[in-house]
């Protein structure tokens, strides 16, 4: 039998599962940008930290933010550095969007430049929070009877 995790600390943080996992592809990252920023015509060894660092995320099932999957290729993992490994191109044919496109496959990203525009993840209420239910109205009544109730009074 093994040690009793902690559920929280005396300081309020609570553990983070698979936090380790995290710090590592954390490090990948920061790895991959600083091999392609020294030898920037050289990708591959770049390219190698991104694939690792994919398969990280996959093999332990983790969502990797939104501002990081940006920045990668999907198709050939090369880390899009505009005017090194990716070009931007602001285009208004449907919506305005911008287009990068990567120097190593030819694949396209678009993304919409829209003011109002707001990622999910970015959204307050989309967001959970460590230790805490979420908070769901809890009725005596099975779920028909809630549902034929609100229609007579509409």
């Amino acid at each position: 039998m093994g040690r009793k995790k902690n559920k929280g600390s005396s300081t309020g943080y609570t553990s983070v599962p698979h936090k380790e996992a995290f710090q590592r592809m954390n490090y990948l990252f920061q790895a991959a940008l600083a091999a392609l920023c020294s030898t920037p015509s050289e990708t591959g060894l770049s390219r190698f930290y991104v694939r690792t660092m994919k398969r990280i995320s996959k093999r332990l099932v983790l969502r990797m933010d939104p501002s990081i999957k940006r920045v990668l290729c999907k198709s050939c993992d090369s880390l899009l550095v505009a005017g090194v490994t990716c070009t931007n191109r602001l285009k208004s044919a449907r919506d305005k969007h911008i287009v990068v496109k990567c120097l190593t496959c030819g694949t396209l990203k678009r993304f919409l430049t829209d003011n109002d525009y707001v990622l999910w993840s970015e959204i307050p209420e989309n967001v959970a929070v460590l230790g805490k239910a979420p908070i769901v109205p809890v009725t005596d009544k099975p779920e028909s009877q809630q549902v034929s109730q609100q229609q007579t009074t509409s």
